[in-house]
């Protein structure tokens, strides 16, 4: 099953991905930014594939609670996250390994601008039984202005011992010789933040299938830098 939501109404949400089945679920979110609460439980054999486009301005949480639940399930989880403004962001994810043989994968990707705040906090738990899972999980913020602050809090907790866990964070400002090498090509400043940007957060665009999402996605993009 497929989902797509572009700017939900409905903020807070749970959904069952039955033995053998798989869910697909994408947010794009593009007015107004709150606070969003989703549960999702995973059963045997079952996939959870989830996608959030974030463009939206405002101040709240969005939180990500998967628990895997059946032996062989498994769940990976997108995002990709502009902030300006005054706006002030936090995104919490958890993956909950909670049978033998789960697999779990968490990215999240962000870029801050003005006086903005962005918070990533991932956290992976193999609860005891849960033998022979693997969760990984990466988050990596570019900070653009001197007011703006991003954060990264990446969690692991393992109850188990046969399992593979790996977790990464990195939240540093534009890399000053990416930016150096384009404007020495001709390309002005703006332009090539613009161009960084949409390198950074277009790979969200592939978990989306409707062509209207993408083009939004890129406008989106293009307007917040």
């Amino acid at each position: 099953m497929d989902i797509t939501l572009v700017d939900p109404k409905e903020r807070k949400a749970s959904y069952l991905v039955k033995e053998g089945e798989s869910l697909t679920l994408n947010l794009a979110l593009f007015d107004v930014f709150s606070t969003f609460e989703i549960d999702v439980d995973v059963e045997r054999d079952a996939h959870f594939l989830g996608a959030v486009a974030d463009f939206a301005s405002g101040e709240g949480k969005f939180i990500l609670n998967v628990h895997l639940k059946g032996e062989g399930s498994s769940a990976e989880v997108h995002s990709a996250v502009l902030t300006k403004g005054d706006s002030k962001k936090v995104y919490e994810t958890s993956v909950y390994h909670e049978a033998p043989h789960t697999s779990g994968l968490m990215s999240n990707y962000g870029i801050t601008r003005d006086a903005s705040r962005l918070t990533f906090s991932g956290v992976s738990e193999i609860k005891k039984y849960a033998r022979s899972s693997e969760t990984h999980q990466a988050a990596k913020i570019i900070v653009f202005d001197p007011e703006c602050d991003g954060k990264c809090q990446p969690i692991l907790n393992i109850d188990e011992n046969d399992v593979v866990a790996s977790h990464a964070a990195v939240v540093g400002k534009l890399n000053d010789e990416h930016l150096f090498y384009m404007l020495s090509r001709g390309i002005d400043e703006e332009s090539a933040k613009r161009l960084i940007t949409l390198g950074y957060l277009k790979p969200v665009e592939q978990y989306f299938v409707s062509e209207d999402v993408r083009k939004k996605i890129d406008e989106a993009i293009e307007g917040g830098i």
